[in-house]
């Protein structure tokens, strides 16, 4: 009889405490790096950027990149691309600007970062495009 108020025992306590609750952890999930695009998809990123769309911007801000876009029609006989090397470090991609004016050759590494899946201007290359062309006014 005591064995069978002990069994009791032991089965209602059982029942009454809530079962042990499963920690789940789940790692945050990842987001893949956006694909490398070609030379030619950058220059479309970077002529959009000149013409004002703020969403090709790291900073979101297309009010001084536009100006560059505007000084760039007014100088007769000058031409830009955007040229290989590609290359991804992390978040950062890097390409190669070539500036001409007649003769003249002036190329420079652009870089745009990964944000939120997206490649967008850096903020430096935003900020270098803009200082030459506040010489060039």
């Amino acid at each position: 009889m005591i064995r069978k108020l002990v069994v009791a025992s032991m089965l209602s306590a059982t029942m009454l405490m809530p079962a042990a609750a499963a920690v789940v952890v789940t790692a945050p999930a990842a987001v893949a790096a956006p694909a490398t695009p070609s030379a030619g998809a950058l220059q479309g990123k970077l002529q959009a950027a000149l013409s004002g769309s703020a969403t090709e911007l790291e900073s979101g801000d297309a009010s001084q990149i536009v100006n560059v876009g505007k000084v760039i029609q007014r100088i007769p006989g000058y031409s830009w691309d955007v040229s290989g090397p590609i290359s991804v470090d992390g978040d950062v991609l890097s390409a190669t600007l070539n500036s001409r004016l007649g003769s003249y050759s002036f190329p420079f590494s652009v870089t745009w970062k990964d944000v939120d899946g997206t490649w967008k201007l850096s903020r430096e290359s935003e900020d270098m495009l803009v200082s030459y062309a506040n010489m060039a006014w």
